[in-house]
């Protein structure tokens, strides 16, 4: 080597050697003794100055911190320039993103970020959606997740309709009109058991988006593929894999970004660590596949052979970990995370403990100084909390109560065929309950945060009406229980098919269990109440509409049974128990029977039951309650085996009250709900206030007792 470069003349040599000396040479006070001794037998370290330790609540508040860290630190004339200050960070991309915000926002450059980002690979992405599509019946989550894909053939706005109509009621009426490329796409996203199905639908959903670049995924799966799709070898091979960021954008002025696996790439005289939480610095090292601790040793004394155990990569990573904070020349400042962006509880890393320990804490948590539990001005950063809200965040609302829009509300909502979309049942029971739950469901605003699908109460009640329908079809008079309980099986299969085909996956099998039992009680009880009542199922789901004093009504009734006696009883089936809506019928606060009786009398449709009606047939309402085979009906069911009939008018109260609310509204006026409605509701009127609970805006809106009555 010498031959061939010579010699180095003298004062450059001299030049290297000092400069080695000082990267040997450690910090004074704390922080040198903990760059020397960090993971070695040391004696106690007396805290001082060099050595601060800060709580704060999550890593994006760090990053803001750090950021208020190095201006205050130059304002100061600590440091004269951001070159000076080292960020030790862990390698988390939370972190990353962070950090670019907080110093962006108070003007600080960053030097050592990548040149070329860690890029997400939108093709594994694309790939994994398409195989738990093509399994099996998948959530719409997954549907919708597909329509937003950029890559898709549609455009951008189309696939934003189609996945919240998917989101909000499980089938997209955009997507069904669809055709070209588009259609081919969606027809090819059907549930498929062979290769051959397999490929052919992936090969037609390839050609159909090009711009998805599928064709290199889908040869590495076609690889993986013999005689049996193995679903979980597909998802291995399809899981998308980041692209690692490269290069380094370094340059002189900025504040330095030291990477956790690395060894800092420059000398700084202030180093802030960040993220000494959790499995962090150093993080846990994981156990050998093949041999345990013991076996390690033993082949290490028998053999010589060196295997590093746990314990000596722990000693490792700690190692690197001292070598790090040798960076630093004057003074580390150490921040601490409770939990991470998901919430999530953190203990304190290896390294804060090892080091609080050379400190003489007994703890971790005793060396902490917790920002939070600090006043603000003893901060050792500046900082500006915003003011307090008013109220706590309660809006400010009129103290009658009262909300004056100036507009008719009831015309909010157009209608290709009517002009201003009528209202259901449903709706006109919610403005009886809450006039601004009404409204806002009126204007759509509502929780679009996108979930999973889940057997509640509204999916079981769709489930169980289709089963009814399917079971007791039209014409069917005194069914026999046995051909009635050998087609229910079939029909909950239907059902489920129709309405919610995630549910026939393995993992929900109690469920559907749950579900035919239920099905089989309900059919069962029904079987019964035709025979007693020798009624005849005329039709299934009959559409109604008509006006109630000029307001537009629609709805629909759930079954029409024809009575010996000529009278035809109208079917609500409801899955509930039979006390709230008996309680609420008994208050005269039963809503629903009247408008069915309102649509009937003043019919905006011919249907069947308006031909029967004009016909001079006597009509009862009636509701089913499919939990206890309880059938409750209006004034007029008087004399029916197996049915309770209302003594009063059952609707009396309702009525009259909705006719007080529609002209409020109508003048577009919207009365606020008291804080003790719920309450109120369920007492006086038997009605389960669900419209105060379903909206958050709702709850934000209520008035105190004291307002409400001035």
């Amino acid at each position: 080597m010498q031959a061939h470069h010579g010699t180095a003349p003298l004062e450059a040599a001299l030049a290297w050697r000092n400069l080695a000396a000082a990267h040997d040479a450690f910090a004074n006070g704390a922080l040198g003794a903990i760059q020397a001794g960090l993971g070695k037998t040391a004696s106690e370290v007396s805290p001082d100055e060099t050595i601060e330790i800060f709580g704060l609540r999550d890593p994006r508040e760090e990053a803001e911190f750090a950021a208020a860290r190095v201006q205050s630190l130059l304002d100061a004339g600590i440091v004269e320039s951001p070159a000076q200050v080292g960020l030790l960070v862990p390698d988390d991309a939370s972190y990353q993103r962070a950090l670019e915000e907080a110093f962006d926002r108070v003007g600080l450059p960053l030097s050592g970020k990548p040149i070329e980002p860690a890029l997400r690979d939108t093709v594994g992405e694309l790939m994994i959606l398409l195989l738990a599509l093509l399994e099996r019946p998948a959530p719409r989550t997954a549907i919708a997740s597909l329509y937003i894909s950029p890559t898709m053939p549609w455009a951008k706005e189309t696939g934003l309709r189609m996945a919240r109509e998917q989101m909000d009621y499980g089938w997209s009426r955009t997507a069904a009109g669809l055709d070209g490329p588009a259609r081919e796409l969606l027809d090819a996203l059907r549930p498929c058991s062979t290769p051959e199905q397999l490929f052919g639908r992936l090969t037609a959903i390839a050609k159909a988006a090009p711009e998805a670049g599928l064709w290199p995924k889908l040869q590495a799966i076609r690889t993986a593929v013999v005689d049996q799709i193995d679903w979980p070898l597909l998802r291995s091979i399809a899981l998308p894999r980041p692209s690692e960021p490269s290069g380094h954008n370094r340059f002189v002025e900025g504040v330095s970004l030291f990477a956790e696996t690395a060894l800092p790439w420059r000398p700084v005289r202030q180093l802030i660590v960040l993220g000494l939480a959790g499995r962090t610095w150093p993080r846990p090292p994981a156990s050998n596949p093949f041999f345990t601790e013991s076996e390690i040793v033993l082949i290490r004394e028998k053999t010589g052979l060196y295997l590093a155990g746990r314990q000596q990569k722990m000693a490792r990573g700690v190692e690197l970990f001292r070598r790090q904070l040798c960076a630093a020349s004057e003074a580390a400042t150490f921040l601490v995370p409770s939990c991470t962006l998901g919430g999530e509880k953190l203990a304190s890393s290896t390294g804060l403990s090892l080091i609080t320990h050379m400190m003489g804490f007994e703890s971790s948590e005793k060396a902490i100084r917790d920002i939070h539990a600090e006043d603000q001005s003893l901060w050792p950063v500046a900082a500006e909390a915003p003011l307090p809200i008013a109220s706590g965040g309660k809006p400010s609302v009129p103290a009658i109560g009262l909300l004056h829009l100036g507009s008719d509300l009831l015309r909010l909502r157009e209608d290709d065929e009517t002009g201003h979309a009528p209202q259901s049942p449903s709706r006109l029971e919610t403005l009886i309950v809450s006039p601004l739950a009404w409204l806002l469901d009126e204007l759509g605003a509502k929780d679009r945060t996108w979930a999973p699908e889940t057997l509640d109460v509204m999916a079981l009640g769709t489930l169980l009406h289709h089963v009814m329908e399917v079971v007791f079809p039209e014409g069917t008079k005194m069914p026999d229980q046995t051909i009635i309980a050998n087609a229910v099986p079939a029909a909950v299969d239907d059902a489920i098919r129709r309405y919610a085909a995630w549910l026939s996956n393995d993992a929900w099998d109690t469920e559907r269990q749950s579900l035919l039992r239920e099905a089989y009680n309900v059919t069962s009880n029904w079987v019964v109440f035709l025979h007693e009542t020798q009624a005849e199922v005329l039709h299934n789901e009959i559409r109604l509409a008509g006006d109630h004093g000029g307001l537009l009504l629609r709805g629909n009734a759930d079954c029409l049974l024809k009575l010996p006696d000529g009278r035809i009883l109208i079917i609500d089936h409801k899955r509930s128990s039979s006390g709230g809506r008996r309680d609420r019928m008994a208050k005269g606060w039963d809503l629903q029977v009247a408008l069915y009786q309102a649509m009937l009398e003043r019919p905006s449709i011919q249907t069947a039951l308006t031909d029967l009606v004009a016909q001079g047939a006597d009509i009862v309402t009636a509701y089913h309650t499919m939990l206890d085979g309880t059938v409750l009906s209006d004034a007029a069911g008087a004399g029916l085996p197996r049915v309770e009939h209302a003594s009063i008018d059952a609707s009396k109260q309702a009525m009259d009250h909705l006719a007080q609310v529609v002209a409020e509204v109508g003048g577009g006026t919207i009365r606020l709900n008291h804080e003790d409605d719920a309450a109120a509701l369920k007492k006086d009127r038997g009605i389960t206030a669900y419209a105060l609970e379903d909206n958050a805006f709702v709850s934000a809106f209520l008035t105190s007792n004291d307002e409400g009555d001035q």
